[in-house]
């Protein structure tokens, strides 16, 4: 994905699960969709971080973005088990 000129991608996130998704953002463009955890950002595990360290990974990343998303049902069975 890539950054707009504020440095968003377009989604929002709340304890790591993607909650809401901007229109015409390159999240939505991407196909980033809602009900889904955030596992990595540019190759970098965010699981179990809070959502200010992430959002510092997203801070320090380039303009292009590559995350890497877990539906929310699978991710809390593997994690709360």
């Amino acid at each position: 994905m890539q950054k707009d000129s504020s440095g968003h991608i377009g989604f929002v996130y709340k304890d790591g699960e993607i909650t809401h998704i901007v229109k015409d953002t390159s999240a939505a463009r991407n196909g980033v969709l809602i009900d889904h955890h955030l596992i990595e950002v540019n190759g970098q595990n965010v699981v179990g971080l809070k959502d200010k360290e992430t959002s510092e990974i997203f801070t320090q990343a380039p303009q292009t973005v590559t995350i890497t998303i877990m539906p929310t049902i699978l991710y809390n069975h593997i994690v709360k088990w």
